[in-house]
């Protein structure tokens, strides 16, 4: 006699395609790689030795990057380290100033604002209409 919980009477239920939460980790996935790019160059280049504080949030964005499973955005986890990424490159910005790297500083700027503005919808629970 089979037993009721055998796996041929399970019926599988197919996954359902998440289509806006994988947008939203491919977007969260460049613009870290992105973000991380620039920081390494700037790190590189030494252009943090007059700003001492920035280039502590710069390493930390570093340290929380490479908690992220190969660079890639894969899931939630992945996703709450890219915020912590973005949250220590908003503050790098903040105490980083410089007109040498306006463009750069400015691209770091608009995609630190994509990630965390996805951040808080989902914490509020909206849904964002324009990404998608």
């Amino acid at each position: 006699m089979a037993s009721k919980n055998s796996k041929t009477d399970k019926v599988k239920a197919k996954p359902v395609p998440r289509q806006a939460e994988l947008k939203r980790l491919a977007r969260t996935e460049e613009a870290c790689r992105i973000i991380m790019d620039h920081l390494f160059s700037m790190l590189r280049q030494e252009q943090f030795a007059q700003h001492e504080l920035a280039g502590k949030y710069a390493v930390m964005a570093s340290i929380h990057y490479r908690k992220i499973r190969n660079g890639k955005v894969l899931g939630a986890a992945d996703f709450n380290a890219a915020v912590e990424v973005c949250n220590a490159a908003k503050r790098c910005l903040q105490e980083f100033k410089s007109d040498d790297n306006a463009a750069m500083l400015s691209e770091i700027a608009r995609q630190v604002e994509a990630v965390l503005s996805d951040y808080q919808q989902l914490k509020s629970g909206q849904i964002n209409k324009n990404h998608e």
